[in-house]
């Protein structure tokens, strides 16, 4: 049998049932000095047969049993064993399987690797985690000037994400988003000055480690998460009038509920017709409905801040008593957050594009189900992702835009992060 690796000689091989091939080899090379001192002076000192795992052949798993001499060296007393460049000691495999499980331990379960090449779970969580550490090292995102930070559900657990906004890309995956893990995550950044903007959502955590590393950085409260909460203003009021209805009738309106939540501009006419039905039988309904579309307008307008400002007071009296009481939350979470939620009217940025990475890291993890959350994020950052990369120009420094698989190993470039794949991308 030949194994193709030139610092082994095979000996003989014999097939254990239907499942595994075992090689019987030695190393191909008897050391010429010490490893140590460099001297010459060597003898023997005995031998040893290890056990050495390496890629599958002819769908069996295959085992080297591979017998090393050990030395010792008369000049320094060091005792070592024989080399072989085709062995990964540390993981007792050969150098081409440590390669194997570093490619299939980001695409199958830990758990499914280690039954197909026949070492414990154990090893191949740690050769795919050495590997991981190696990408870290060798991909640097670029620090963006507006930051999106936002949260994701993986693994039955919320982890921070980080997004550059002028950019459209993904720049990190953090495994919590506590204080204090936020505020070591944005000390990753290379250029912490360049992030002028922070745009999030009303989660304390974030203003907390935002204004404890970036304190001139202006925070601007994600107005998609500030509108969503007139939507759900309307839900509360749907759900407290379902006494007042027949059985049939809750169960209509919960089918059309949809239809209180979405913009009036975005109605067709049977639609529309259908809405004007619930509207004019139910007056909560009518109001609720027209209290949401007017908040909604006050962030699709192009007011200056203190016309917003006015416009919000003048929406908020201008609330039914009725159903004021369902927009409660929405006014407490602007009395609380006044400054960095009307910060938007001054620069306009927003957490959509956040919203959308988060769609898409959900998707590889739907891909993978049983992944750990370090192999989600070197798969969502690092594997088989397309990243933006700007080249410096020679002369004049000017960048030029190049879009690019992986991170090119010189000083040339720039990596912005990941983008998104769309359509036949994916």
């Amino acid at each position: 049998m030949l194994l193709n690796l030139p610092s082994i000689t095979v000996t003989g091989f014999e097939e254990k049932d239907t499942h595994d091939y075992h090689v019987f080899a030695v190393p191909a090379n008897e050391p010429e000095f010490c490893s140590k001192c460099v001297g010459t002076s060597l003898y023997g000192h005995g031998s040893k047969t290890q056990l050495v795992m390496d890629t599958p052949m002819h769908g069996r798993r295959v085992g080297i049993l591979l017998a090393r001499k050990r030395y010792k060296c008369r000049s320094c007393g060091i005792t070592f064993i024989q080399g072989c460049n085709d062995i990964n000691d540390r993981h007792r495999a050969t150098n081409r399987l440590v390669k194997y499980v570093e490619n299939k331990g980001l695409v199958m379960t830990f758990t499914s690797v280690a039954e197909e090449i026949g070492v414990t779970e154990g090893t191949v969580r740690n050769i795919v985690g050495d590997y991981i550490g190696r990408l870290e090292k060798k991909y640097t995102f670029e620090t963006p000037e507006i930051l999106g930070i936002d949260e994701v559900h993986l693994n039955r657990k919320m982890r921070l994400v980080f997004t550059n906004i002028g950019e459209n890309t993904i720049v990190d995956l953090v495994g919590s988003r506590k204080k204090q893990v936020v505020i070591q995550a944005l000390y990753r950044f290379k250029k912490l000055k360049t992030i002028k903007f922070v745009t999030m959502d009303m989660w304390r955590p974030y203003y907390d480690a935002v204004k404890a590393v970036i304190p001139d950085a202006v925070i601007v409260i994600d107005k998609f998460h500030v509108v969503k909460m007139a939507n759900q203003a309307v839900e509360k009021g749907r759900k407290d009038i379902r006494g007042q209805m027949t059985n049939g009738e809750v169960k209509l309106l919960k089918k059309d509920r949809f239809l209180m939540l979405r913009r009036r501009r975005d109605l067709d006419a049977t639609q529309e017709f259908l809405l004007s039905g619930w509207t004019e039988n139910y007056p909560v309904l009518h109001d609720l409905y027209h209290a949401k579309e007017r908040f909604y307008d006050i962030w699709d307008s192009n007011l200056t801040r203190k016309q917003a400002e006015t416009a919000y007071m003048d929406w908020k009296d201008s609330i039914p008593a009725s159903i004021r009481k369902y927009f409660a939350d929405l006014d407490r979470a602007i009395g609380n957050w006044h400054k960095e939620v009307f910060n938007y009217f001054d620069h306009r940025v927003t957490n959509a594009y956040t919203e959308s990475a988060n769609n898409h890291i959900k998707s590889i993890a739907r891909q993978g189900r049983g992944y750990s959350f370090e192999v989600l994020r070197a798969k969502t950052l690092f594997t088989n992702a397309k990243h933006k990369v700007k080249r410096k120009s020679f002369k004049s420094g000017v960048r030029e835009d190049t879009i690019g698989y992986g991170l090119p190993n010189n000083e040339e470039f720039l990596n912005y992060g990941l983008i998104i794949p769309h359509g036949d991308e994916k």
